[in-house]
Order: C-alpha cells, then sequence, then structure tokens
C-alpha cells in the first residue's frame, strides 16, 4: 500500500474533533478515524488515509494518526511539521482540538463515511469504542496474540476488513451487501496491482 497520508489523517482528526464541538479525547478520535477508514474501504475500495492499520491492546487503530496525535518525534519531518501547525494537542488532557478548517484532501466520500460513524457510534466514550473495535474480526484475529504482551503492535491482515462482525451497532455501520463488498475488494486489490507495477 502507499504510505499514509499525513494531510488527510491531519485533517480527518481535525474535522472528527469539530463535529464533537470542537474538543474531543484523542483516543476517541483515533477510533472514530478507524471505523471511518474500515467503512471506506468496504464501500469504494479504499482507505480515507492510506494509514498503517495495527491492532494494540486498546483495539485497532491507525498507526501514523496515533504517531500525530502523540506527538511522536519519530513522524516523518513534514508529516510532523504539518500536523504541528494543524492541529492542537494537549497530551496531559488526552485531547486533540480543531484548528485548521480546511478540508480540501477529504472527498464527499470520506466525509460521507466519517458522518456515518459519528452517527452511530459517536455517543460512546473512548473506551466504549475500544470494546467495540475488540468485536471486529480484525482484532479478533490477533487476540491472543496481543493479550500476551504489554505493548505488542500488530499489523491488521487488510482483507479481514472485508469480513462480517456479528455485533448489532457494528452491524449498523457495516451492513454492505456481497456484491458491494464484492466490487470494493475488486477495486482495492486492483489498486495493489497497480502499485506493484510502479515499485
Amino acid at each position: 500500500m502507499n504510505k499514509p497520508d499525513y494531510k488527510k489523517i491531519t485533517q480527518a482528526l481535525n474535522y472528527i474533533a469539530e463535529r464533537e464541538g470542537g474538543k474531543i479525547n484523542y483516543m476517541k478520535a483515533l477510533k472514530l478515524s478507524y471505523l471511518a477508514d474500515r467503512l471506506h474501504l468496504r464501500k469504494y475500495g479504499r482507505l480515507i488515509t492510506n494509514d498503517r492499520l495495527v491492532a494494540m491492546k486498546n483495539g485497532t487503530l491507525g498507526s501514523q494518526a496515533k504517531d500525530i496525535v502523540s506527538k511522536n518525534k519519530a513522524l516523518p519531518y513534514e508529516a510532523y511539521h504539518y500536523s504541528e501547525n494543524k492541529l492542537k494537542r494537549d497530551l496531559d488532557k488526552f485531547t486533540i482540538e480543531s484548528n485548521y478548517k480546511n478540508k480540501d484532501r477529504l472527498s464527499e466520500t470520506d466525509i460521507e463515511c466519517i458522518d456515518r460513524v459519528i452517527s452511530v457510534v459517536g455517543d460512546k466514550k473512548e473506551f466504549d469504542l475500544a470494546k467495540l473495535t475488540h468485536k471486529l474480526p480484525e482484532w479478533e484475529r490477533h487476540e491472543y496474540t496481543i493479550n500476551r504482551g504489554e505493548n505488542l503492535v500488530v499489523d491488521l491482515e487488510i482483507s479481514d476488513l472485508f469480513e462480517p462482525t456479528n455485533d448489532p451497532l457494528l452491524k449498523e455501520i457495516y451492513s454492505q451487501s456481497k456484491e458491494e463488498l464484492r466490487l470494493s475488494r475488486e477495486i482495492f486489490n486492483e489498486s495493489l496491482e497497480q502499485e506493484k507495477c510502479f515499485v
């Protein structure tokens, strides 16, 4: 997959914070962003952020999104500099604050998927959302491995994001038909093949 789009990640986090009234717990923002990425893949055959998706003890999330909200100095310079100027982060209060209204990197379908996720689970607290991501097949695949280690990070199998979930609340978001999923998977696989041609 292409490298993470730090501008889209930052703008998506800003938009999520804006939808929450301007400020949001950063774990909650990461979970909502991940769930929106998952929905967009299932509907349109691509991720919103193109982030490296991982499983950790508190569920699934985007790796670079986590680095951005935590001001990780290991971020590539351009990603660190861009997010530093466009996203307020209070690490003591575990919050991010909207600081950039421009959404020029986000497509209509990106915003549609973020809005859909927020409309279904936006009222949940951060640890409720973490528990919810534990019910996704992509986390369940790695549950045993993750629970053996404290800070273990495991890369997700992207194909698992197309799998169904039995949780009623998650089904409200991920209710795509078999045909819709088949087409989205085809689009995603074709994009992977195209990337190989340019490597």
